[in-house]
């Protein structure tokens, strides 16, 4: 559970997908008696192989979202401190290309 990096205090919709995802696991943890590191153990067959198929797809979102949040700050931290730091005529004071791939896409699922 502790590879699931818990957000920071600053954002209430991400801790609220947090904590409901945490929750989530824990349940499916306690109702199919799995302990240790590996957060959902194997997949189950049958029905229980999809609640944890479920469970692992919205474990990589929730990755995925953190990431790309991350990422997003650190690129505004690097415009912003380019823009300090360089004269008004420098070229490389320019902004970056769009990202082609905006917050929020997804690539096409199996």
């Amino acid at each position: 559970m502790e590879e699931i990096t818990a957000p920071g205090e600053d954002d209430e919709d991400e801790q609220h997908a947090y904590t409901k995802l945490i929750t989530a696991i824990s349940d499916y943890r306690r109702r199919h008696h799995r302990a240790g590191p590996d957060v959902l153990g194997p997949r189950p067959p049958g029905l229980d192989g999809e609640e944890w198929d479920h469970l692992t797809d919205a474990i990589d979102l929730y990755t995925r979202a953190r990431i790309e949040r991350r990422l997003e700050q650190m690129r505004a931290r690097t415009t912003a401190q380019r823009t300090a730091l360089l004269p008004p005529t420098s070229p490389l004071r320019q902004q970056p290309p769009p990202d082609p791939h905006p917050p929020g896409h997804r690539p096409p699922t199996r």
